[in-house]
C-alpha cells in the first residue's frame, strides 16, 4: 500500500538499498510522501521501527510523518516509529545517558530563563556592559548564532550586529565589541554552570562535543539506530550537521532537502550541508524529485529560469505533471498604494468568480512590506490572516496613536487611557491609574482634559493638547488621526529611536489613507483594533500550524511560506534593494541566498503568478559598496516568453537598454 501512487523516481527513494542517499526534492515533488513510504518500507521488510530515528524541524512535522507511517501500514508495526526535532532527540538522549554527557544534575532552561541569567552576566554597573549597551536578547542571539554556526565571536558581531557597517566601520566597533561581549558570553557560562543549567543550544553542544571526542559515545549512541532520516536538510546549520557527521559510520542516513530553498542563513543554515552532501558523505548517493504535482508549467518555466541563470549547479528542473496553464504576469506600479490595490482588485474578482479568499496568498520579503496592503484589504472589508511578521495595527506605534482616538470615542475606555497616559514619559500606571478614577467621575471627554490641565502632568503641555485637538477634529476621521500624530511625534520619535524613521513614520501615511475611508472613528476603531473576527487575525508562528478552516487571504514573509500554496501568488516588489536586499549586494552579501529566496516565493503558486516590480522604491545600486549594477539582478533580464508583461502587446525593453525601470500605466483587472 505504501508503494501505491508513487512515480519512479519516488519509488527508486524508496527502495534504495545503499549506504546513504541524498534524496534532492524540488518544490511540489511529493518529498514528504517519499519520506513516509520510505519509512514504512523500511518497516515493512523488517527494520525494528524503534531502530528508526526521524529528524524534523517542527514537532508537528515530526508527529506528522509517524502517524502517516502507522496509518499506511494499517497494523500496529509502527508502534515504537519515533520522531523528533534535533533539540528534542538531544534532550531524550542527555536524560537516557545521564553519565555518558555529564549532564545529570543539570536543568534545561527556557527562553525567559536564559533572559534572567544573561541580565545578572551583564551586571549594570559592570564595563563589559558599560561598553556595550546591548540587550540581553540581542547577546543571546549573537551568542546562538555563534555557537551553531561555528563561527568566531567577531564574525558572529560582525554578521549579526555589524552588517551594515564598511569594513573600516566594522574593525573599529569589533576592537571594542569583542573583549567586552566576551566578558560578558563567559559570565553568562559560569552562572549557567554555578546553577546547573543548560540553555537550547547546550542541548545540542553536549551532545555533539561528546560524539566527536569520545569514540566510546559514539559507539553507544550509534548502536542504538540502523537508519536516521531527515527533513528539510538544507535548513540544518554547522552544528546540527556535527551531531549528524557520527552517524555515517554506524547507520544509514536518508537525507530529503533541496538546495535551492536553503533560505536561512540568517538562522546558521549551512548550504553547503546539502550542496556538498556527497564530498562530505562516504559511501552516499544522490537521487532526485522533479515531477511536480503543485504549479503548471508556466509558472515552473519562470522559476526554472532563475536557477538557471546561477553560477551554481542546482541541477534542476522541475516538470509540471498538472501540464499548461497561463502565463505569469510581470507588473509594474508607481509606489506601493498602487500595488496594494491591485492585489486588492484581483482578490476581489477571483472573490466575485467563485474562489475562496484562501485560494489568493501575498507573499513579502520583509514584515513591513505588507502594510500598505493590510490597509488596503482592512479598507474593502476582506478577511486575512498574516504569518512570520507582525501586522500593522498591532504595531505599538500604531496602537499608540489609535489610543487617544479611543479616549475621544469613549471617555471611559480604560485600557485605552492606560495606554495613552503610560505613552508619555513620567506617568506610570499607578499616575495613571489615579487619572482614570478621575475620569470615570465625569460626564465628558473636555472634564478629562480639564482634570489631566490641573494635575502634576500639566508640566507637559502636549498630554492634554493632543487630546484636546482630536476632540476638535472629531467630525474628520482623518484631520483627527493627522492631528493624534502630529501631536505625538516628537515624543515617538524619542520612544522608538533607531527605527522610528525607517520602520514606524512610514506606517502613518497608510493610515491616513485608511482613514479617509470612514465617516466616523468608531468604525475605523472597530475595523483596525476591535473586530479581529472579521478584519484580520494575526498569529505569529509556523503557518501550517493553523487548523482554522475560516476563509482568509494570507499574507506571509517567504521565510514563512514554506508548506504554503495557493491558486493565485502575488510577489511583491521583487526590485533591487528587496529582491536582492541591499546588504547581500555588498561584497560580503550572500547574494545566492536572496535568488533562493525569490525562488521559494514563485514556487508557491498553482495557477495564477503575480510578479510585481515598485519603480517606486527603485534605487540605483551602483556605488562602490555594491558588487554588481542593479541591472543584472534576477527578473530584470528574463525572456519575454515567460511572463505576459504590463500592457497587452507591449514587451518590456531590457533593462540593460534602460537607464531606470520604464513606468507604465497599472491595468484594470476588472474590465
Amino acid at each position: 500500500m505504501y508503494l501505491d501512487d508513487l512515480n519512479p523516481s519516488q519509488k527508486a527513494a524508496v527502495l534504495h538499498e545503499g549506504k546513504h542517499l541524498l534524496l534532492m526534492a524540488g518544490a511540489g515533488t511529493g518529498k514528504t510522501k517519499t519520506i513516509i513510504a520510505r519509512v514504512a518500507h523500511l518497516i515493512a521488510t523488517g527494520t525494528d521501527p524503534s531502530r528508526i530515528q526521524i529528524l524534523t524541524f517542527t514537532k508537528r512535522a515530526a508527529n506528522e510523518i509517524v502517524e502517516r507511517v502507522k496509518i499506511s501500514l494499517e497494523s500496529s508495526a509502527a508502534q515504537s516509529l519515533r520522531g523528533a526535532t534535533f533539540h528534542s532527540w538531544c534532550n531524550q538522549l542527555i536524560h537516557r545517558f545521564p553519565n555518558l554527557f555529564g549532564t545529570g544534575s543539570f536543568t534545561v532552561i527556557d527562553k525567559d530563563d536564559q533572559i534572567s541569567t544573561m541580565k545578572l552576566a551583564t551586571g549594570k554597573n559592570a564595563p563589559e556592559y558599560k561598553k556595550t549597551k546591548l540587550k540581553a536578547e540581542t547577546l543571546l542571539n549573537i551568542y546562538s548564532f555563534v555557537r551553531n554556526t561555528r563561527k568566531s565571536l567577531a564574525e558572529g558581531i560582525r554578521i549579526k550586529l555589524l552588517s551594515d557597517q564598511d569594513i573600516d566601520a566594522q574593525e573599529d566597533f569589533l576592537e571594542t565589541l569583542v573583549p567586552a561581549i566576551r566578558g560578558i558570553l563567559t559570565n553568562y557560562d559560569a552562572k549557567k554552570r554555578e546553577k546547573s543549567y543548560l540553555d537550547y543550544d547546550d542541548i545540542l553542544l553536549v551532545v555533539a562535543t561528546r560524539l566527536k571526542n569520545d569514540e566510546n559515545a559514539r559507539q553507544i549512541v550509534g548502536s542504538l539506530y540502523d537508519h536516521i532520516l531527515i527533513d528539510e536538510m538544507q535548513d540544518t546549520n554547522p552544528l546540527q550537521w556535527d551531531l549528524v557527521q557520527p552517524f555515517q559510520e554506524t547507520t544509514h542516513l536518508f537525507c530529503v532537502g533541496d538546495d535551492a530553498q536553503s533560505i536561512y542563513a540568517f538562522r546558521g543554515a549551512d548550504f553547503k550541508n546539502i550542496h556538498s552532501f556527497q564530498e562530505r558523505v562516504a559511501d552516499s548517493e544522490v537521487f532526485y524529485l522533479q515531477d511536480n504535482y503543485r504549479s503548471t508549467q508556466e509558472v515552473l518555466d519562470v522559476s526554472n529560469w532563475l536557477l538557471s541563470q546561477s553560477p551554481v549547479n542546482y541541477n534542476k528542473n522541475l516538470t509540471a505533471i498538472r501540464g499548461k496553464g497561463i502565463k505569469p504576469k510581470f507588473l509594474d506600479v508607481n509606489d506601493d498604494f498602487q500595488e496594494a490595490a491591485l492585489v486588492a482588485d484581483k482578490i476581489e474578482q477571483n472573490y466575485k468568480s467563485g474562489k475562496r479568499y484562501s485560494d489568493n496568498l501575498v507573499l513579502i520579503r520583509f514584515g513591513k512590506q505588507s502594510s500598505k496592503v493590510e490597509g488596503e484589504l482592512i479598507r474593502r472589508r476582506i478577511p486575512f490572516v498574516i504569518y512570520g511578521t507582525i501586522g500593522l495595527m498591532d504595531s505599538a506605534h500604531i496602537k499608540d496613536v489609535m489610543s487617544v482616538l479611543r479616549v475621544v470615542n469613549n471617555k471611559d475606555d480604560e485600557i485605552a487611557w492606560i495606554r495613552y497616559l503610560t505613552f508619555w514619559e513620567g506617568i506610570g500606571e499607578v499616575g495613571a491609574s489615579k487619572l482614570i478614577s478621575l475620569f470615570l467621575s465625569v460626564p465628558y471627554i473636555s472634564d478629562c482634559i480639564h482634570i489631566i490641565k490641573s494635575s502634576r502632568y500639566a508640566r507637559n503641555p502636549a498630554i492634554a493638547e493632543v487630546v484636546e485637538n482630536v476632540k476638535k477634529n472629531r467630525g474628520c476621521v482623518y484631520d483627527a488621526v493627522q492631528a493624534a500624530i502630529k501631536g505625538m511625534g516628537d515624543a515617538m520619535a524619542k520612544k522608538y529611536d533607531k527605527d522610528w524613521a525607517t520602520k514606524r513614520m512610514p506606517d502613518f501615511p497608510v493610515l491616513l489613507e485608511m482613514a479617509k475611508s470612514y465617516a466616523t472613528a468608531g468604525e475605523l476603531i472597530s475595523d483596525l483594533l476591535l473586530d479581529n473576527s472579521t478584519t484580520k487575525s494575526i498569529l505569529i508562528r509556523d503557518a501550517r500550524d493553523d487548523k482554522s478552516k475560516e476563509d482568509r487571504v494570507i499574507i506571509s514573509t517567504i521565510h514563512s511560506a514554506k508548506g504554503l500554496e495557493a491558486d493565485t501568488c502575488f510577489v511583491l516588489n521583487v526590485s533591487p534593494g528587496i529582491f536582492p536586499s541591499p546588504w547581500s549586494m555588498k561584497a560580503s552579501g550572500d547574494f545566492e541566498e536572496e535568488r533562493r529566496v525569490l525562488y521559494v516565493a514563485l514556487t508557491r503558486a498553482k495557477n495564477d503568478l503575480y510578479i510585481l516590480r515598485n519603480n517606486g522604491s527603485y534605487k540605483p545600486y551602483t556605488s562602490e559598496s555594491y558588487d554588481y549594477a542593479c541591472e543584472e539582478y534576477f527578473l530584470e533580464n528574463m525572456p519575454y516568453y515567460l511572463c505576459d508583461y504590463t500592457l497587452p502587446g507591449q514587451k518590456r525593453p531590457l533593462a540593460k537598454d534602460i537607464n531606470r525601470p520604464n513606468k507604465f500605466e497599472m491595468p484594470n483587472f476588472l474590465d
